[in-house]
C-alpha cells in the first residue's frame, strides 16, 4: 500500500527487525532450557543451608581421604623402596612399627588436648605436622631416616581419629550417628583407593619423592580450607535456629561429667575403656595389615608396581560398601527404637563372623578370586570400625568422647605394633597364610570383650 511504512524499510531494518523477532521468539525457550538446571541447583543449595552439619562430615571426610593418602604411599611404594634403598621385609616391618609405635604415643596426648583445646585449631596443627612428615620421606636416604620421617607422620596422624569422633559426637544427632562416622572413615577408603594409581604414575613418571611431596602439599591446602570453614556449633555464624536446636538439644542418654579431661590411665580403669581398649587392640590389626602389607602381597603374587597401579584399589571399594551400608543399617535399627547400643552391638557381630573370610584368601588359585574375598574382608571391617566408633560415641559422655577414642586406638595401634613386628619375621619365614588364618579369628574375640564391658555401664553413662 502507499501509505504503508513497509515499504520504506532498509534491507538493513528489516534485518535487525528479524533479529528483535528471533530473540523474542527463542527467550522464552532459551529461559526453558536455562531455568532448570537453575532450579535443580536451588534445593541443593538449600539442603545445605539447613544441614550445616553434614558440611562438618564433608570436612572431616576429606582429613581422613588425605590422612590414609599419605599413610598409603609408603605401601605401594615399598618395593620400589626396599630395591633402590637396599633393605627388606624385616626392616619394612620395623618402618612400620616405627610409625605404629609414634601413632599410639600420640594418642597419650591427643585426646586430653582435643578435650580442652577444641578440634578446630588442634586438626589444623595436627594436619600441617603430618603433611610436613611427609613431604620429607623425599628426603630419606636408607630405611633409618626413613623409620624416622614414618614416626614423625604417625605421631601427628594420630589426631584424626578422636578429633573426627568428637566432632561428630558435638554436631550430629544419634539418629544420624552411625552414617556420618561410616563417611568420615570410609575417607581413609578413598585414600586407599586413590593411591595405588596416583602414586604408581607419579614413581613412573617423576619419581617417588615426587609422590612424597605431592601428597604432603595438598595437606597445606586442606589446612587452610578447614580454618577458614569449620566452626563448634556453638559459634557457627550461618547456623539457622531449626539446625542450631537440633545441634543442641539432643542428648545421648547420659550425664554430662563435670571433668571436661581425663587421662588414658583414668580412662582405662574403668571396665568400658578396658573393653574398648582390647576391641581395637584385637582388630585394628586387621586394617593395618591390609593397608600396609597388601601391595607386598599382591607383588608376591606375581604382580608389578604398574599393575599393583591398576587393581590395588579395588578391594578397596568393599570398604565403601561396608562402611556407608552399615553406619545405614544400624541408623535404621536406631530409627525403628532400637537402643543404639543394641544396634551397633549386632552390626559388630555379623561383621566379625564375615571376617572369617580371610581364612579362604590364600587358598585362592588365581589372583583374581583373592581380590573379592580381601574386598569382602575390607567391607566387613569397615563395617565393624563404623559402629564401633559410634557405640563409643553413645556409650559415655561426649566431654570425654575424645579420651575414649584416644584410648582405644592407642590399643588398635599397640596391636598393631606387634602385628608388624610379627608379620615381617612370619611372612618371611613362612609366607603370607598363617598371618591372615590369625587376622580372621581376632574380631569374634574382640566382640566377646566388648559385650562383657558394655554390661558393666551403668544409667550415668
Amino acid at each position: 500500500m502507499p501509505g504503508s511504512t513497509a515499504y520504506l524499510r532498509t534491507p538493513r531494518s528489516r534485518g535487525a527487525e528479524r533479529a528483535r523477532n528471533d530473540a523474542t521468539i527463542h527467550a522464552p525457550l532459551a529461559g526453558a532450557v536455562a531455568s532448570p538446571s537453575k532450579a535443580s541447583l536451588r534445593p541443593v543449595g538449600e539442603f545445605l543451608r539447613q544441614h550445616r552439619r553434614w558440611g562438618v562430615v564433608g570436612l572431616l571426610f576429606l582429613f581422613s581421604v588425605l590422612n590414609n593418602l599419605d599413610r598409603q604411599t609408603l605401601a605401594v611404594l615399598a618395593a620400589t623402596l626396599q630395591a633402590q634403598l637396599r633393605f627388606g621385609p624385616i626392616e619394612y616391618s620395623y618402618i612400620v612399627a616405627a610409625f605404629l609405635t609414634a601413632y599410639s604415643i600420640g594418642y597419650f596426648f591427643c585426646g586430653r588436648l582435643i578435650d580442652r583445646f577444641g578440634v578446630k585449631w588442634c586438626l589444623a596443627a595436627a594436619l600441617v605436622f603430618w603433611s610436613t612428615a611427609g613431604m620429607l620421606h623425599a628426603a630419606a636416604a636408607g630405611w633409618v631416616t626413613l623409620a624416622v620421617f614414618r614416626a614423625l607422620l604417625g605421631f601427628g596422624e594420630s589426631f584424626n581419629v578422636p578429633a573426627g569422633v568428637k566432632a561428630i559426637s558435638e554436631w550430629i544427632p544419634p539418629r544420624e550417628r552411625g552414617l556420618s562416622i561410616a563417611v568420615f572413615t570410609n575417607g581413609y577408603v578413598l585414600g586407599a583407593m586413590i593411591a595405588p594409581p596416583a602414586v604408581a604414575v607419579l614413581t613412573l613418571y617423576v619419581g617417588w619423592r615426587i609422590s612424597f611431596l605431592f601428597s604432603g602439599a595438598v595437606g597445606f591446602v586442606l589446612a587452610s580450607i578447614w580454618l577458614r570453614f569449620y566452626y563448634a556449633p556453638s559459634d557457627h555464624p550461618t547456623l539457622t535456629p531449626e539446625e542450631r536446636k537440633i545441634v543442641t538439644d539432643f542428648k545421648v542418654g547420659q550425664i554430662e561429667q563435670a571433668a571436661a579431661t581425663s587421662s588414658p590411665w583414668q580412662v582405662l580403669r574403668q571396665p568400658l575403656g578396658i573393653g574398648f581398649f582390647l576391641a581395637q587392640f584385637l582388630t585394628d590389626p586387621i586394617s593395618f595389615f591390609l593397608n600396609f602389607w597388601l601391595p607386598s602381597y599382591l607383588q608376591s603374587r606375581g604382580l608389578t608396581l604398574g599393575m599393583i597401579g591398576l587393581v590395588a584399589w579395588i578391594p578397596f571399594l568393599g570398604a565403601d560398601v561396608g562402611g556407608p551400608g552399615g553406619g545405614l543399617l544400624s541408623d535404621w535399627l536406631v530409627r525403628r527404637n532400637w537402643k543404639p547400643v543394641e544396634a551397633r552391638s549386632v552390626l559388630m557381630l555379623v561383621s566379625a563372623v564375615m571376617m572369617l573370610l580371610a581364612n579362604f584368601v590364600m587358598y585362592a588359585d588365581a589372583i583374581w578370586l583373592s581380590i573379592p574375598l580381601i574386598a569382602a574382608l575390607f567391607a566387613a571391617q569397615s563395617c565393624w570400625k563404623a559402629n564401633q566408633l559410634a557405640l563409643i560415641a553413645e556409650s559415655v559422655p561426649r566431654v570425654r568422647v575424645g579420651s575414649f577414642v584416644a584410648l582405644s586406638a592407642l590399643g588398635g595401634s599397640v596391636g598393631g605394633v606387634l602385628t608388624s613386628l610379627l608379620s615381617g619375621r612370619v611372612i618371611a619365614a613362612y609366607g603370607y597364610m598363617p598371618v591372615f588364618v590369625t587376622i580372621s579369628c581376632l574380631p569374634l574375640v574382640a566382640f566377646s570383650v566388648l559385650l562383657i564391658s558394655l554390661r558393666t555401664i551403668r544409667p550415668k553413662m
